[in-house]
Formats: structure tokens, sequence, C-alpha cells
């Protein structure tokens, strides 16, 4: 991924306990990063939603959440924190659970979720278009121009 900004802030949910982590990772290890969450989870996690622009650090929005803070990194999913995440991250129409949906075996998941947060964090999409880009991707398509641009070079 090549970005201007190394830095991308995510939110995974606790399915069970339903708080909610926002943390940030560096933007090529992102996947790594919340897999380590999942380990050391006893409770199923899942992706719900990336961050990548406006605010630089976590420890900028949590002041903002503070009426729903639980404890360290972690939030009651309250409507307060619902609505800060749609509103400014890149939300997942599906939240993608952290021990079905992302890959355990590779360095980097490749999915059309994952092609898209590459995509938004390039800013060829704005987070309120992902739903329409999710819908109308077509992954063949998306390889064939990947690999004839990496082919003219």
């Amino acid at each position: 991924m090549s970005t201007k900004l190394s830095k991308i802030i995510y939110a995974v949910r606790s399915v069970k306990l339903d708080k909610v982590k926002i943390g940030e990772s560096n933007v090529h290890s992102l996947f790594n990063r919340i897999r380590s969450h999942q380990t050391g989870s006893a409770d199923e996690l899942e992706l719900v939603g990336v961050h990548y622009g406006k605010y630089t650090t976590d420890k900028e929005i949590h002041p903002l959440l503070k009426l729903s803070h639980s404890h360290l990194e972690w939030f009651d999913n309250t409507p307060e924190v619902k609505e800060f995440i749609k509103v400014h991250f890149l939300v997942f129409p599906e939240a993608l659970s952290l021990l079905t949906k992302i890959s355990w075996s590779m360095s980097q998941t490749i999915s059309p979720e994952t092609i898209g947060i590459d995509e938004y964090v390039k800013g060829n999409i704005k987070s309120n278009e992902f739903d329409i880009w999710l819908k109308e991707f077509d992954g063949l398509q998306y390889l064939n121009n990947a690999l004839n641009k990496h082919t003219a070079k």
C-alpha cells in the first residue's frame, strides 16, 4: 500500500461483550495487528471499520467518546460510538470476523474488503461510497488492471 500517512485507525468489536476497541496500526501491518487482538481474546472479534485521514491517531478519538469509555482503548457500543464510527470510518456492510473472514495464513488478506481499504487509503474511495464500490467491484477486472499496470512499467 502506498500511503501519504503511515497510520490507520481501526474499530474492532467484541461480539459477546459488545464493546468496541478503537486502536491504530501502521497501514501495512493492519491485519497482523488486529489478528493479535483475536489471539489474546476469549471472545470473537470483528473488524467493523477503518479510518484514514482526518484523525491521525486513536488518541485524538478517545476523548471524543469519553462518555462511552469502558477501559483502556475499549468503549461500550453505545449509540454515540456507533454514530461516530458511521460518520468517520469506512464501515463494512457486514463486519469482518477475525475468526472466519480474515485469513490467518497470509501476511495480507486479499478480499474485496481489503482491496477496498487499500483504495480508501489511496484516496480512490470515499467512506460514504464504499457500499456502492463493493457492490460494483469486479475482482477479475481489478486484477487485470493491476497486472496491465504492472507489466506496462
